[in-house]
């Protein structure tokens, strides 16, 4: 055999020779490829301190910080410039007792506070007025209070929330009502929610939530809105402390929890207080436990019976205790025979005043007689369909 022939197999012999042990690289490298970092990424407050649906760690821990990032809320201080206009323009407003103070001052503090803690929740705030002053240049009544309602509807908010306290002649009174438009339901466990923490964190009353149609401030909003009347500045007591700074914020977190439940109620999202509230409250280690326990959810029952279909609304606390019940009517037998007397009672007016008309000219006489016999003949026909309706429902 040749030389030059031997040079290639020498080559490969060489080759596999000094070829690399690849499992001895393997198990070089495997220390440098420790998932070390990875674990630390676990997210130790996975589960909150309340019963609501679990989600993913990281989800849960994300939407619970910022449980509003992407919620409008236009926060309305009540009133306006008391002590500059109340002379020559409308402002409205109550007064201390004890102090002096406006109340339009007294609702700006509560709601620049109000504003700082729902910031931290990740809401955007539109504020209705940031200083002691009147809303609109218009000096009535009317132009300003639409003035508000205005503000909130071209922001596109999704609440509105007006700040306002209470007056009343016994000043031994103090407790804790909020208004909604009647006919919002949504409006009503906002301000169930509002109602439950405001009183629990102040130590009033609890009134509940109240439809407040007659508001005009109210009548404008297009999306869930209330009027948050805290406390009376009436009560000597009371109006001490609503001049106290600290006492403010305590209100302003208040109505800022109630919020925050309501998000948990209507969207079933975790919010975790104490986390919220602490970059701007040494209070805020109790604030998870306060807000569980004044939770409110609402929910409509239907009740049939050999008489008809009712409904009743009940709110229930956090823990499922029953706080109110409220009864809203229904298609009941009871209901369809008043509304029988009530058209029957109406039919028989229609033709008395029929029969008593003057009949000046013969067109006129004839004219009220056919209406007279034609409402006689409606309340035999509404008359028959009642019976029959008993019967159904009987049966």
């Amino acid at each position: 055999m040749k030389l030059w022939a031997l040079v290639p197999v020498a080559a490969v012999l060489t080759a596999v020779v000094f070829l690399p042990e690849f499992p001895a690289m393997e198990a070089a490298m495997a220390p440098e490829a420790k998932l070390e970092p990875m674990t630390r990424l676990a997210i130790a407050k996975s589960a909150p301190s309340f019963g609501l649906p679990s989600r993913s760690p990281v989800s849960a821990y994300a939407t619970s910080q910022k449980p509003l990032a992407g919620v409008k809320i236009c926060v309305d201080p009540g009133h306006g410039g008391q002590t500059m206009w109340s002379k020559v323009s409308y402002t409205g407003g109550t007064q201390g007792v004890v102090t002096g103070q406006t109340e339009s001052d007294v609702n700006l503090r509560v709601a620049l506070l109000l504003k700082q803690y729902l910031e931290e929740a990740g809401a955007q705030i539109f504020m209705t007025r940031v200083s002691d002053d009147r809303v609109s240049g218009d000096s009535g009544k009317t132009g300003e209070l639409d003035q508000r309602s205005r503000i909130a509807n071209s922001k596109n908010s999704d609440l509105f929330i007006s700040i306002h306290h209470n007056e009343g002649y016994n000043r031994s009174a103090n407790y804790t009502v909020v208004f909604y438009p009647g006919g919002m339901p949504r409006a009503s466990v906002l301000a169930e929610n509002i109602a439950s923490a405001v009183s629990r964190y102040l130590g009033t009353q609890n009134v509940g939530a109240k439809t407040g149609s007659s508001y005009r401030v109210l009548k404008g909003v297009k999306m869930p809105g209330v009027i948050v009347e805290s406390s009376f500045m009436s009560c000597p007591q009371e109006d001490l402390r609503l001049q106290s700074l600290a006492y403010n914020k305590m209100q302003a977190k208040a109505i800022a929890t109630g919020i925050l439940n309501y998000v948990r109620v209507s969207r079933q999202q975790l919010v975790d207080f104490n986390t919220i509230f602490s970059p701007i409250d040494s209070k805020a280690d109790s604030a998870q436990a306060i807000a569980d326990a004044t939770l409110v959810r609402k929910q409509i029952i239907e009740k049939k019976s050999l008489f008809g279909v009712c409904y009743e609304e009940v709110t229930t606390g956090n823990n499922g205790q029953v706080i109110s019940r409220r009864s809203l009517g229904g298609d009941s037998l009871t209901n369809k025979r008043s509304i029988a007397a009530r058209n029957r009672s109406k039919n028989s007016k229609s033709a008395k005043i029929a029969d008593a008309a003057p009949s000046h000219n013969s067109k006129t006489g004839k004219k009220s007689i056919k209406v007279a016999d034609a409402s006689s003949k409606s309340s035999s026909k509404k008359g028959a369909s009642v019976k029959k309706t008993k019967k159904v429902s009987l049966n």
